[in-house]
């Protein structure tokens, strides 16, 4: 059909549609030659329709464009719908990417030529790149083919796919490293560190370290259980092999079945996690010379009552000396001397106790507790504080509730001294892998708490006097820190021991008894009884 823009055909609502639509539109015979071109190809190419018609493909194209054409041109001749993206030349000089549809004609079984459809993606490419480029998200675009064909093994080798990489963390790594990436804006290139052609192709997983395997499980996860997104803290590594701390937030996509590319977003987090760390340190240095100052107050207080009952005990001791020491010695006054001094030891030996009962966080008032969630909230409470001695803590037990009649403030301040002290020792040993594991369990009418480390362990001498008080292996220590956990956790009717692992490191097991379910009913309303 030659376009001669007549009367008639100006009237026609097919001519007068097509030159409405914002799209290259036009009709090519089965030798590629163009028979009908709507108005917007004047903004196109700069010419009319009625300069195009009868000009072949080529010459909208060029040689080298017409010659890419010739895969999608066999099929449209075939009768087959064709979809595709590609270049277009444009009058404005150079080529702009547009979506382009071949629809065969057939008329008696006939290929008679084809319809062809242009859409400009130029404009909507700019929007995505100004957004995707310009921001101060890193994104990282993935293909999840490879993804889908691990959960197309596992699906034939296991009944619950999410059951299994739950437990075997190993299959997360090997989702990682067979998920290329596909495309990443400027922002990501800074923080990985990298140019486009360094990551683009390779797998995600050279970016992921060991030790973030826990957090993409979790992405993973919710990606199987088809959850809209997922958000973590977390390091990528760089090129340069150091850690960025970063906020990974995946979202998934909406038809899973369908769409086969992601993005990934990173948000950098580094500088707040530095301020973070050096806050947590200014911290603890206050707390250590709060420590230090409350300490001299406590013994220029300690010292001057204790004076008392011994200068008393001196006296009496020397008294009782001289009375036994007379020519005829009178027991009697020795005795009442005696006497005196065992009354002065026992005075001292309060005032002793009451400071030892300062010493102790918690006001030593007797409350039932479960175990697990005052295990947890000590593990949250001293996250940071680890942190910034490179080491991280994880807690393992089991389901059933254990019940225990005591202060919770001070068990859980044990638990803290030991989950401190576990990460220090693996610092100053320099263990790589610095994973403090707190464990518990129900041992018949008993709990234990096992804090296990990869530290250096004890030594001989270490191990024999770990628990006396004022006795440290630490160049800044104090040594009562284990000394007052043991007073806690005997007077909740258990123990503490320490011994050295099979392997590096060494464990601390602490031994209390569980409130019985006939004890529960006292236990609950003795809150107002005390420690002794």
């Amino acid at each position: 059909m030659l376009d001669t823009r007549s009367k008639s055909e100006a009237g026609d609502y097919g001519v007068s549609t097509a030159d409405a639509v914002p799209a290259l539109i036009s009709f090519f015979d089965a030798g590629h030659v163009c028979r009908f071109a709507n108005d917007h190809h004047i903004h196109w190419y700069g010419r009319t329709p009625g300069q195009l018609v009868g000009s072949h493909m080529r010459d909208f194209l060029g040689e080298t464009l017409y010659a890419k054409r010739h895969p999608y041109l066999e099929r449209v001749a075939a009768g087959e719908t064709v979809s595709f993206e590609a270049e277009v030349p444009h009058c404005s000089g150079g080529s702009r990417e547009a979506a382009i549809r071949y629809v065969p004609r057939i008329a008696d079984g006939r290929f008679e030529g084809f319809h062809t459809l242009v859409f400009d993606l130029s404009r909507e490419q700019n929007r995505f790149h100004s957004v995707f480029d310009g921001t101060i998200v890193g994104f990282v675009e993935i293909d999840l083919r490879g993804v889908r064909r691990v959960m197309a093994e596992l699906a034939s080798e296991v009944a619950d796919i999410a059951a299994q990489i739950a437990s075997d963390i190993t299959i997360v790594r090997r989702v990682l490293d067979c998920t290329p990436i596909v495309g990443l804006n400027e922002k990501a290139c800074q923080m990985l560190g990298v140019v486009p052609t360094e990551a683009v192709g390779k797998p995600l997983g050279i970016w992921c370290p060991d030790e973030t395997m826990a957090v993409w499980k979790g992405v993973f996860l919710d990606y199987i259980a088809r959850k809209v997104s997922h958000e973590a803290e977390t390091v990528i590594r760089r090129q340069d092999g150091t850690n960025l701390d970063v906020i990974l937030s995946a979202a998934y996509p909406k038809r899973p079945e369908e769409q086969i590319f992601v993005v990934v977003g990173l948000v950098d987090i580094s500088e707040r996690i530095a301020r973070e760390k050096a806050l947590a340190r200014a911290q603890l240095d206050l707390a250590h010379a709060g420590r230090v100052s409350v300490l001299g107050e406590l013994a220029a207080s300690i010292t001057h009552e204790i004076n008392q009952p011994l200068s008393a005990i001196m006296a009496n001791g020397n008294a009782a000396l001289r009375w036994l020491n007379r020519p005829v010695a009178d027991l009697n006054e020795a005795r009442a001397a005696i006497g005196h001094m065992i009354l002065e030891g026992e005075r001292a030996s309060r005032i002793i106790a009451r400071t030892r009962a300062m010493a102790m966080k918690g006001s030593g008032e007797r409350t039932v507790f479960e175990l697990k969630p005052t295990l947890a909230e000590a593990i949250e409470i001293t996250r940071r504080q680890i942190g910034i001695l490179g080491a991280s803590c994880t807690l393992t037990g089991c389901d059933a509730p254990i019940r225990i009649l005591g202060d919770r403030v001070q068990m859980q301040q044990v638990i803290i001294n030991l989950i401190v002290n576990a990460a220090q020792a693996m610092s100053q040993g320099g263990s790589p892998g610095r994973v403090v594991e707190v464990g518990f369990q129900m041992e018949g009418p008993r709990a234990k708490v096992r804090v296990v480390d990869t530290g250096p362990g004890l030594d001989a001498v270490g191990a024999a006097r770990l628990f006396e008080a004022f006795f440290t292996t630490k160049a800044d220590g104090m040594g009562m820190g284990l000394s007052v956990s043991k007073g806690i956790v005997e007077a909740h009717g258990g123990t503490i021991v320490a011994c050295n692992n099979a392997g590096p490191g060494c464990t601390f097991t602490i031994d209390v008894p569980i409130m019985a379910a006939d004890e529960r009913d006292l236990g609950e309303g003795s809150a107002t009884l005390r420690f002794a």
